[in-house]
């Protein structure tokens, strides 16, 4: 089953992303701590007015099946250009053969061609998305950690 790839507007597939964010969230660790999933298309919109936020979007027969935000602004450290991912979803069905392999490909090559000079994923350390960044020449880079503070 072959997907296709584009970058919409937020405005054109709040609806299907919130659907699919939400799906995502109850696989996360956030959702298991209690943490309550509540995006705001207004501030979503700000960045990608700005041109810093971009909305990737997979598709299967015009089905909406995955999604993945992107940030990309200049690094606090260096002014170059840093592509930062928001969140990457697929729908369970489609994580498959090289489904998110020719996703995340497609997202590197958007973003280099928007002057990304530098790309950050993320993956949690039980996710079989790992193997497959690693695969793609991306290197282990940092751990983060987290905590509430409430």
């Amino acid at each position: 089953m072959s997907l296709t790839f584009a970058v919409e507007p937020l405005v054109d597939i709040w609806d299907e992303m919130m659907e699919c964010a939400f799906a995502h969230w109850l696989e996360t660790s956030m959702y298991k701590n209690g943490e309550t999933l509540c995006p705001k298309l207004s501030r979503y919109q700000q960045y990608e007015k700005l041109g810093w936020y971009f909305e990737f979007v997979a598709r299967h027969d015009g089905d909406f099946v995955g999604f993945c935000g992107m940030y990309l602004v200049p690094s606090m450290h260096t002014q170059e250009a840093l592509a930062t991912e928001d969140i990457l979803y697929i729908k369970p069905e489609y994580r498959h053969g090289r489904n998110a392999l020719r996703f995340y490909q497609f997202i590197e090559v958007e973003m280099q061609q928007r002057g990304a000079k530098k790309i950050m994923l993320t993956a949690p350390p039980e996710s079989v998305a790992n193997k497959l960044l690693t695969h793609m020449g991306c290197e282990h880079s940092a751990n983060q950690y987290s905590k509430r503070l409430d």
